[in-house]
């Protein structure tokens, strides 16, 4: 689950602001107080890494892209060159197929990139990389480093497949970061360490045999090393992991192991790979040794891998992206199928005829829910003419009349085409990060409270949706409010889902002298708000009213 986001000179945000996200995240605030800055960042970053072919650091338009924010110095705050954009993300709890963290006690993992433009030149480049374990202060920082002729001979596949998509590549087209600071906080290595210390005999092993390799018959091992190791080296590290080693030696040790490692990169995000070595700590390539020989061990901690794996789940956040803009497309009378089964809704919603076509279960579920709402129709897909030409209407069928009348898709209130598509994305796929600017557009306070309900109900599982959603309505916050208030004093009606004050956060967006400035608005048990709303809560229709 995608558990905060820190933006710092981008668009509206000038200052470094942390936004919190829960399963459900409303964002509220004024009118160009940065709350879409916030949705358009995590495009930016999805939109970049489905255009990687473009070769692009950092994409803010692409055609039919998902979002277009002109250029780069168009999106930094105030259009000032001389800052460096940052932007931050954190993972935290389990998507499927991935290891779970917090719900198993172990560390939120957090990814960070800098992007800049320096001395005149057109390009963005990379500023830094950073890598978070649960804390503001990184782990790791990684810097550009420029890759040699020597070091991309020792390049692992990934990396070196990515090298040969394109053969007008050089080594100075393959670019590099560096580790050039390591944490020394105890409580970041002390599991590393005792795990290290736990399979100490095993390490030395392992050094054992990659001295006798590299100073022996493989004269190919040299090449994994910025110089030549000698066996006062290996006999230094092997007496090390011999001793009885404190955690104070330990964490000494590996950050002068590590420091200096190399990554090769891949846009914004690195490679599973890992470019030269210092020769005086060889241990930093034994953990190679120790996992040929199937030895479960992160003990001697590899720096690359873990700011890879930081950026891995990234990825896998920025896969799950789905993002649905203020206005999906407006419906057609007639559709052809195109002969391809989508599996969404599209971005602008313009998917959605084909997959209810193909996907009859989910007009019967999709109906379910309308009901549910009260939105008084059924959703009915009615083939025109015989069934090989693939045309069909999408119509509705007035439910609040007996389902005699059906009535196409554009002759309906605009409001009910725009929430379609985000009820049926939402019932359609699983563990998904849904994100829409204002569902609320074009629809009755009734429907846009009745829409929290399907949110606590699409979080649960099977779905495990995630939802962040840029809005104005006063009505959808309450009803998530009032299930929070049930839930405590179990008062929730049949069929009604809990919701927990954990499952709902409130980000609310004011301007300031330095920009966008965030406020998180906490919720206690009896659905109150325990922070104060800034300049009160929905205090207009009080003001009109006395």
């Amino acid at each position: 689950m995608l558990k905060a986001l820190e933006l710092e000179n981008f668009k509206a945000f000038g200052e470094r602001n942390r936004i919190e996200f829960a399963p459900i995240t409303l964002i509220y605030g004024q009118n160009s107080a940065g709350k879409s800055s916030i949705l358009n960042a995590l495009n930016l970053l999805k939109q970049t890494r489905m255009s990687r072919e473009q070769g692009a650091l950092l994409l803010p338009r692409a055609e039919g892209g998902l979002v277009d924010l002109g250029s780069f110095h168009e999106l930094l705050h105030d259009h000032d060159l001389s800052r460096t954009l940052a932007m931050r993300v954190d993972f935290g709890g389990s998507m499927r197929g991935r290891r779970r963290q917090d719900e198993d006690g172990a560390t939120p993992i957090g990814f960070e990139v800098g992007f800049h433009r320096r001395d005149n030149h057109r390009d963005v480049t990379l500023a830094y990389l950073q890598a978070y374990a649960g804390s503001a202060i990184p782990v790791m920082r990684f810097e550009p480093y420029e890759i040699t002729e020597k070091e991309m001979r020792t390049l692992s596949l990934p990396a070196y497949a990515f090298w040969q998509r394109n053969q007008r590549l050089s080594s100075r087209d393959l670019q590099g970061a560096s580790c050039v600071r390591i944490s020394d906080d105890r409580e970041f290595w002390r599991s590393t360490y005792a795990e290290a210390y736990a399979v100490r005999r095993e390490i030395v092993r392992a050094l054992e045999a990659l001295r006798d390799d590299v100073l022996g018959k493989s004269k190919n091992q040299m090449s994994l090393f910025r110089g030549d190791p000698t066996t006062a080296d290996f006999e230094s590290a092997i007496s090390f992991y011999s001793s009885d080693f404190s955690l104070e030696s330990f964490i000494s040790r590996r950050i002068k192991a590590e420091t200096g490692a190399i990554v090769a990169m891949d846009g914004f995000l690195p490679m599973p790979t890992r470019v030269g070595g210092n020769a005086e700590h060889v241990e930093s390539f034994a953990l190679r040794y120790l996992r040929e020989s199937r030895v479960r061990t992160r003990g001697l901690f590899d720096a690359t891998e873990f700011i890879v794996d930081a950026g891995r789940q990234l990825e896998v956040v920025l896969d799950r992206l789905f993002p649905l803009g203020p206005f999906r497309r407006a419906p057609k009378r007639l559709y052809i199928f195109t002969g391809t089964t989508p599996r969404d809704v599209g971005y602008s919603g313009d998917l959605l005829p084909d997959l209810l076509f193909r996907q009859r279960k989910l007009v019967v579920e999709a109906n379910q829910w309308l009901d549910r709402l009260d939105i008084g129709y059924h959703i009915e897909i009615a083939p025109v003419g015989t069934p090989s030409n693939d045309l069909f209407e999408v119509r509705l069928r007035d439910t609040r009349r007996g389902g005699q009348t059906s009535i196409a898709l554009p002759d309906v209130g605009f409001g009910i085409s725009q929430i379609l598509p985000f009820i049926v994305q939402s019932l359609a796929s699983e563990e998904q990060i849904i994100t829409i600017e204002q569902p609320e557009v074009h629809i009755h306070p009734k429907l846009q409270a009745d829409l929290g309900d399907l949110l606590i109900a699409c979080i649960q599982e099977p779905r495990r949706h995630q939802f962040i959603i840029e809005t104005h309505s006063e009505h959808l916050v309450l009803r998530l409010l009032r299930r929070i208030r049930e839930t405590a004093t179990d008062q929730l009606a049949h069929g009604q889902l809990p919701l927990r004050p954990d499952q709902l956060s409130v980000v609310y967006l004011e301007r300031g002298d330095a920009g966008a400035r965030v406020h998180h608005l906490r919720v206690d048990e009896s659905g109150e708000f325990i922070d104060r709303w800034p300049q009160g809560f929905f205090e207009e229709r009080a003001l009109e009213l006395f």
